[in-house]
């Protein structure tokens, strides 16, 4: 039987599960990232939604979707200020 003393041990081991921590932890925020660097309408469901249905793969999906094809947030114009 084999035990855990007698398995190989590579040194980098550690880096490279955070780096594949990382990786997957900025892939799973991306709709969200995305969502708010366009400044969608519903951000703040979205980024809600992605954080309770994303580990569904679904809930990501739809997510990702909206976030890359929802319509912008309208900025309300300044009304023009006149100096007087």
């Amino acid at each position: 039987m084999l035990t855990f003393s007698e398995l190989p041990y590579d040194a980098n081991l550690p880096a490279i599960v955070w780096t594949l921590y990382l990786m997957s932890a900025v892939l799973y925020c991306s709709p969200m990232l995305i969502g708010f660097a366009r400044n969608v309408e519903y951000k703040w469901p979205l980024y809600f939604g992605n954080l309770l249905l994303g580990w569904t793969g679904i809930g990501w999906a739809y997510a990702l979707y909206y976030a890359l094809f929802a319509d912008r947030e309208h900025a309300h114009p300044r009304p023009l200020a006149l100096a007087a």
